[in-house]
C-alpha cells in the first residue's frame, strides 16, 4: 500500500513539473509564432496591394478602350464582339484620326500632327501595301509622356500580376503571352522604332531564376529562343542577369545576379527593363523550382522614337523608314556605286524577299573626257597643248598640260607621239613618262638609229584616281631629238575620260 502511494506521488510530481516545462516552452513559441505570423501577414497584404494596383490599371485600360469603341462607333467603324475596332484599308480612311492616312507608329502620327494628347488610336507599322498583302490596323494606346519621344504601347493579355504554381522541375510553370497585334505588326513597328522595352518584375519566396547553376527560369523571345536575362540588353547565349546583377547590389553577396537567386525564405523581388529590342516582345515566361511563392508581372510592349538615317538610303529598310511603302525599284547607295534594288515592303526585313539585289548602276555625277593636240615640237619638260577638240568637264588644262581629276575613279589615259632627229649620224632616245601627282606610272619610247628620222611611241594607262590629283605627261629626250608636230597636221595626240566613279567616295568628299 505504501509502495503503491509512492508510485503514485511520482507520476503526479512528474506530471505537474512535465506540464510546468511545457507551459514555460508554449510561452516562447507563442511569441515566435506571432511574430512569423505577423511577417506573413504584412507580405501577405503587400502581395494583395500590389495585385490590387494591377487590377486597377487594367480597369484604367479597358475603361479607356470602351470610350475608345463608343468614338469609333460614333465614326461608323466596325466593332467585333472582342472589340476590335475594324478599319476599311481599301479606302485608306483612319476614321478614328479623320485623316486619309494611317501613321505606321505613335510617334509618325505625333509628328504630322494628328495626336496631340495621351490615348488609344490606330496605326498600321507594316505599311497600306497597295497590294493588299500588308495586315490589319492594330489599335494601340499613345504615351505622348515627356520630352519629344512618343511611346507606342501595345498590350497583352498578362498584364495583371500572377501567381506562379508549385513545381520541381526547370520551367515547370509555362506562360503563353499573346499580345494585340500580330507578330508581323510588332516587328514592323520595332525596326521604324528607335528603342523598345518591356518592363518585368518578379517577386519570390524561394522561387530561383538559377538553382545549384542550373537556369531554372527564362523567358522565349519573339524566335521562341531561350533568354535568362531579366534587365538589360543581351551580351551572350545563357548570360543570367537581373538589374541588381548589373548593377553589382543584389541580396546575398556579389556572385549572385538576381535577388531571387538569394536562397533566403523572406520575400525578394527583381524587377527591371528589358531593353533588347532584337528580342523583344516576351512570348512565354517560363519558371522552375518553385517551392514557395512566386508572383510575375509583365508590362505592356514599348517602343518610341524613330530610326535615325544618315545620308543617302543604302536598303530598303532605310527607304522604309524614309516612308516608303510601295513595291517596286528604287536607287540606293552601294558601296562603290549606285545600285538598282527591288524593295517588296509587304514583308519584313528578316524576309529573304524583303530585298532583291538586281544590278549596279553607273552614274557620274560629273562626266569627264577629253582629246588634245600640240602644234609645235618641243624636247623636254611638261608637255602642254594647244588645241582642244573636245574637253567636256574642262578637267585638262591646255596651258599647263595637266588633268586634274574632278571625281573619285578609275580614269584611262592615251598618249601617242613622233620623235623625230633631223641632220645627225648619232642615235637617239626620246622617252615620255605618265605622271602622277609627281611619281612615275608609266613610259613610252622611240629609239631613232642612223638612217631613220622618225619613230612612233605610244603609251596607255588606267590610274585610280582621287578628286583633286593630277596626270601630265614628261619628256626626256637623250640625243639629238625632238618630239616632232606642226600646226596642220597634229602628230601628238592626248586623250582620257572617266571610265567609273566611284560615286560613294565622291558623295562623302563633298559633304
Amino acid at each position: 500500500m505504501e509502495n503503491s502511494y509512492k508510485i503514485h506521488l511520482y507520476v503526479f510530481l512528474f506530471a505537474y513539473c512535465g506540464s510546468r516545462l511545457v507551459t514555460c516552452v508554449s510561452s516562447e513559441e507563442k511569441v515566435q509564432y506571432s511574430t512569423d505570423n505577423e511577417i506573413a501577414t504584412k507580405e501577405l497584404f503587400e502581395a494583395k496591394i500590389m495585385e490590387i494596383e494591377a487590377k486597377v490599371v487594367n480597369l484604367e485600360t479597358k475603361v479607356a478602350k470602351q470610350e475608345y469603341i463608343i468614338k469609333a462607333l460614333q465614326n461608323g467603324c466596325e466593332v467585333s464582339r472582342a472589340g476590335h475596332v475594324s478599319v476599311n484599308k481599301t479606302d485608306n480612311k483612319n476614321k478614328i484620326l479623320g485623316k486619309n492616312f494611317i501613321p505606321r507608329t505613335c510617334q509618325e502620327a505625333y509628328d504630322q500632327g494628328m495626336i496631340m494628347t495621351s490615348g488609344l488610336y490606330i496605326i498600321d507599322p507594316d505599311g497600306q501595301n497597295v497590294g493588299g498583302e500588308s495586315e490589319d490596323p492594330i489599335e494601340v494606346y499613345c504615351d505622348m509622356g515627356v520630352g519629344s519621344a512618343v511611346k507606342t504601347l501595345i498590350g497583352h493579355d498578362t498584364e495583371a500580376t500572377g501567381a506562379v504554381e508549385i513545381c520541381n522541375d526547370a520551367g515547370c510553370f509555362k506562360k503563353d503571352i499573346h499580345y494585340f497585334a500580330s507578330d508581323k505588326q510588332i516587328e514592323a513597328l520595332i525596326e521604324l522604332s528607335n528603342e523598345c522595352h518591356q518592363y518585368f518584375k518578379y517577386e519570390c519566396i524561394e522561387a530561383p531564376f538559377e538553382y545549384q547553376s542550373e537556369q531554372v527560369s527564362w523567358w522565349d523571345d519573339r524566335n521562341e529562343n531561350q533568354q535568362f536575362f531579366w534587365s538589360g540588353k543581351y551580351t551572350s547565349p545563357n548570360a543570367h542577369t537581373c538589374e541588381c546583377g548589373i548593377y553589382g547590389n543584389c541580396v546575398g553577396g556579389g556572385t549572385k545576379k538576381c535577388n531571387c537567386d538569394s536562397g533566403l525564405k523572406d520575400l525578394q523581388v527583381d524587377s527591371g527593363i528589358i531593353s533588347d529590342k532584337t528580342k523583344l516582345p516576351v512570348k512565354r515566361l517560363n519558371f522552375g523550382h518553385i517551392i514557395a511563392d512566386g508572383l510575375y508581372t509583365l508590362g505592356k510592349f514599348e517602343c518610341s522614337g524613330k530610326v535615325f538615317i544618315s545620308g543617302m538610303p543604302r536598303t530598303c529598310a532605310d527607304l522604309r523608314g524614309f516612308g516608303h511603302a510601295l513595291n517596286g525599284m528604287y536607287l540606293v547607295m552601294g558601296n562603290d556605286s549606285i545600285e538598282n534594288i527591288y524593295c517588296d515592303f509587304s514583308k519584313l526585313q528578316s524576309d529573304n524577299d524583303f530585298q532583291k539585289q538586281i544590278g549596279r548602276v553607273e552614274v557620274q555625277s560629273s562626266p569627264t573626257f577629253f582629246y588634245v593636240q600640240r602644234s609645235r615640237k618641243m624636247d623636254s619638260g611638261i608637255i602642254t597643248f594647244q588645241n582642244a577638240p573636245v574637253n567636256i568637264g574642262n578637267a585638262m588644262n591646255l596651258s599647263t598640260g595637266k588633268f586634274t581629276a574632278p571625281v573619285f575613279g578609275t580614269y584611262f589615259f592615251s598618249f601617242s607621239g613622233i620623235g623625230s632627229m633631223d641632220f645627225t649620224t648619232k642615235d637617239a632616245k626620246l622617252q615620255v613618262s605618265l605622271i602622277k601627282n609627281s611619281q612615275n606610272i608609266g613610259k613610252g619610247e622611240a629609239q631613232l638609229t642612223q638612217g631613220l628620222s622618225t619613230d612612233t611611241l605610244t603609251l596607255q594607262s588606267t590610274v585610280d584616281l582621287q578628286a583633286g590629283e593630277q596626270v601630265w605627261v614628261n619628256i626626256n629626250i637623250y640625243g639629238e631629238i625632238h618630239l616632232f608636230d606642226d600646226v596642220d597636221q597634229h602628230y601628238t595626240h592626248f586623250t582620257g575620260w572617266l571610265l567609273q566613279e566611284d560615286i560613294v567616295e565622291t558623295l562623302n568628299y563633298a559633304n
